[in-house]
């Protein structure tokens, strides 16, 4: 059973400290949300990568995912800031896109009027292959730190990428080396009227649990499902645990991500009461410092495309 849950809502100050106890506690990540938009949370709304990068240090194992709105923002900097966290953490970053659609979003970014949902989700879409793309803009030996000959990296395994779409026009490449993932992990939420990244290229897929059965039929081969759950902890530990424990013995979902009533110690209690009974029965995949998200989740790791050498060897 993978046991995600959102960590949001009580300043950014006590981030590093939820993440450790639901680390200890056997979560397989944590996730942050983000929105331009302005909500009446502790410490106001701060970046989620920002956040995330400063609770990496303080944790080993669980997976840190942050939420990215792709509507007001540049896929090269998605993915610099992307690469730079899964740095950072060794290899335990993930993303979750999504697209700002509210007016109040909008009137943060100039006088435009609101775009229809449909070019939004084209848009997010599109985002999400040129930030992939970008990632595999270098090889995975592109850094060679040959000190005898003083080269740092190997220009020929690095490439333009030459993005021209709907949306975008991106020449690349990028400027952090390969994450070492590969791809942080892409988690994204069921939408039917998205076509192509929660089906071809997420490698989480959140959704509402009726609707499990209708995703597994529309995602690929090894895409992880997790119930998107809203625990509202009006029970004892062992009957929340319970319930939970009854929807995955029905073999629809992978896991779940859970989301906590925003009242003070609510998460806390989930995490120190209800994820123990849950771990019981269904322990997590070995965590070992040093490793992976994507080898704690079970996935594999995204080779990049294999594009032609060019002759040029020369390291700046």
């Amino acid at each position: 059973m993978l046991l995600g849950a959102a960590i949001g809502g009580v300043g950014w100050r006590h981030l590093p400290q939820r993440a450790v106890v639901a680390e200890r506690a056997g979560l397989d990540f944590v996730t942050l949300d983000d929105s331009p938009a302005l909500t009446p949370v502790p410490d106001g709304r701060p970046d989620a990568v920002t956040a995330l990068a400063a609770v990496a240090p303080a944790t080993r194992t669980i997976g840190l995912v942050a939420t990215l709105t792709t509507t007001y923002a540049e896929p090269f900097h998605v993915a610099r800031a992307l690469a730079t966290l899964d740095h950072l953490s060794h290899g335990r970053a993930g993303w979750r896109p999504r697209v700002a659609a509210s007016a109040a979003e909008a009137a943060h970014f100039g006088p435009e009027p609101l775009a229809g949902i449909g070019h939004l989700l084209s848009e997010a879409d599109e985002f999400t292959e040129v930030v992939t793309a970008l990632w595999d803009s270098w090889q995975a030996d592109a850094v060679i730190r040959d000190t005898a000959s003083g080269r740092f990296l190997d220009r020929a395994r690095i490439r333009h990428i030459d993005h021209v779409g709907q949306h975008f026009r991106i020449k690349g490449p990028a400027v952090v080396p390969r994450p070492p993932q590969g791809h942080p992990v892409l988690a994204t939420g069921f939408d039917p009227r998205s076509s192509s990244a929660a089906a071809t290229g997420a490698d989480l897929v959140f959704t509402e649990v009726h609707q499990a059965q209708q995703v597994r039929t529309r995602v690929g081969a090894g895409v992880r499902i997790l119930g998107e759950v809203e625990m509202l902890l009006d029970a004892s530990a062992a009957e929340l645990a319970a319930r939970l424990d009854a929807v995955y013995a029905c073999g629809v979902v992978d896991g779940f991500h859970v989301r906590t009533a925003a009242l003070p110690g609510a998460v806390e209690r989930f995490v120190d009461e209800v994820v123990p009974l849950l771990r019981r029965r269904h322990p997590a995949r070995s965590g070992a410092p040093g490793g992976s998200l994507r080898e704690r989740l079970g996935l594999p790791a995204r080779a990049p495309g294999v594009f032609p050498l060019r002759k040029a060897s020369v390291s700046p």
